[in-house]
């Protein structure tokens, strides 16, 4: 008769009780760290590098999250890499404070909110409703990205409210993230835009034109542009210049898209082109190309993922070699 007992490749994880439900052990203490207040964490960082003064230690000035992905199972492994284990050593939470992440952290999160939140586990769940979260305090400690947050908490609302009888997870749980979502938009709904006292610094009024018209020329968003040329009549008439609409469409758009809409007349310089109206045609054709500060790369050595902007601890001696991943191919890499 074959022994039955606990098998050494498979020993199990560690679990430990919180007023959210169980969590894994091993989550929860990066948890821990994620979940203090920033007058603490200065407090510990200052403590710690009054102790070490060596040049050895500058991991303690910049923290590297990352996390090893495993694609394949063998005899030996048979979990693999699962998406809430990913946000939590990925630091998503920590994320939406960098504004040059906050885009990439933005789209996952409506990717998964608007369509996968009622597949998902109870645990992926909180997880991204505790982001969400997050992301409604920075938003509103930073007084920025107000109106996309927006969007994205009316479009939880509407999951959640879709998704009632038809989801994973128990009722009270569900019913807890609505609880969450409602005072979210409570918060948001408070918020006020303040206009700006006057101290006696340079306004964007008083820049000349041709700063305005560089700023204009940099932003990837046409709505952007569109809401600055509503603020005055000399922001207007930079926000409807010909060349700017062009930039926008040579920098989302190919030029086989380009061409779909371009008139005859632009080959033999019979009549100018409209580029407002080109742009306005491509981007309900085709959309918009979303752009990125800061994206998630894994590693082609060491399978790690990681923030291209921090890095990661690579065990491979190579020159270092990634490939950056957009939110749906990032997503497309765990089962959901």
């Amino acid at each position: 008769m074959p022994y039955l007992g606990r098998d050494w490749r498979s020993n199990g994880d560690e679990w430990v009780k919180t007023h959210n439900g169980w969590e894994k052990l091993k989550l929860w203490r990066i948890k821990v760290f994620e979940s203090l207040n920033e007058n603490i964490i200065a407090r510990l960082i200052r403590l710690t590098m009054t102790e070490f003064h060596t040049k050895d230690n500058d991991w303690c000035k910049h923290h590297q999250p990352y996390i090893h992905y495993v694609k394949t199972t063998s005899r030996e492994r048979k979990i693999l890499t699962s998406l809430s284990e990913a946000f939590v050593h990925l630091d998503m939470s920590g994320a939406v404070k960098d504004i040059r992440r906050f885009n990439y952290v933005c789209k996952v999160l409506q990717i998964l909110l608007c369509g996968k939140l009622t597949n998902m586990s109870g645990t992926s769940q909180k997880r991204i409703i505790n982001i969400l979260d997050e992301m409604v305090n920075q938003v509103l400690k930073t007084k920025t990205n107000v109106a996309r947050t927006r969007d994205l908490v009316n479009s939880t609302m509407c999951t959640l409210n879709e998704g009632q009888y038809c989801h994973i997870g128990s009722e009270s749980l569900w019913h807890r993230h609505l609880q969450g979502v409602h005072k979210m938009l409570a918060k948001l709904d408070r918020y006020k835009v303040e206009q700006r006292a006057d101290d006696g610094m340079a306004m964007f009024q008083d820049l000349p034109q041709d700063c305005v018209r560089c700023i204009l020329q940099r932003l990837s968003d046409h709505t952007d542009i569109l809401h600055t040329g509503m603020t005055s009549s000399s922001n207007l008439i930079i926000a409807e210049e010909n060349s700017l609409w062009k930039q926008l469409c040579f920098f989302h758009f190919s030029d086989r898209q380009l061409i779909t809409f371009l008139p005859k007349e632009m080959e033999t310089g019979q009549r100018c082109v409209d580029w407002k109206y080109i742009y306005k045609r491509c981007v309900k054709r085709f959309g918009k190309k979303d752009v990125y500060a800061d994206t998630l790369a894994i590693c082609n050595h060491c399978d790690n993922l990681f923030w291209q902007s921090i890095g990661h601890p690579c065990i491979s001696d190579k020159e270092p070699k990634s490939s950056p991943l957009s939110p749906e191919v990032f997503l497309n890499l765990f089962s959901i």
